[in-house]
């Protein structure tokens, strides 16, 4: 007998965050995955968003992920100036 999947699941319950910006030596690595909900996953990093608080704003859904890792690495939108800035910063230091 089939079961019957009723609810999707929504974004934030749960699943997994993902950071997609450049490595901050001490801070945060490329490619750290966070277990969990949003909340769960900014608290980790609340080290490297204190420094460099568009961290934040890197660190995306596994739903997101695909399309965001593009994005990133494309001129025009914010995940793209967003990883520059905190490139930038970084090599500032």
């Amino acid at each position: 007998m089939a079961r019957k999947i009723t609810a999707q699941p929504k974004p934030d319950d749960g699943g997994f965050y993902c950071y997609i910006g450049p490595n901050l030596a001490g801070l945060i690595q490329s490619g750290t995955i966070y277990m969990g909900t949003k909340e769960e996953a900014l608290a980790a990093a609340a080290r490297a968003i204190e420094k460099q608080p568009l961290v934040k704003t890197l660190i995306v859904s596994g739903a997101a992920l695909p399309e965001a890792r593009l994005k990133v690495k494309k001129p025009g939108n914010a995940l793209y100036a967003n990883y520059q800035k905190v490139a930038a910063g970084r090599e500032g230091k």
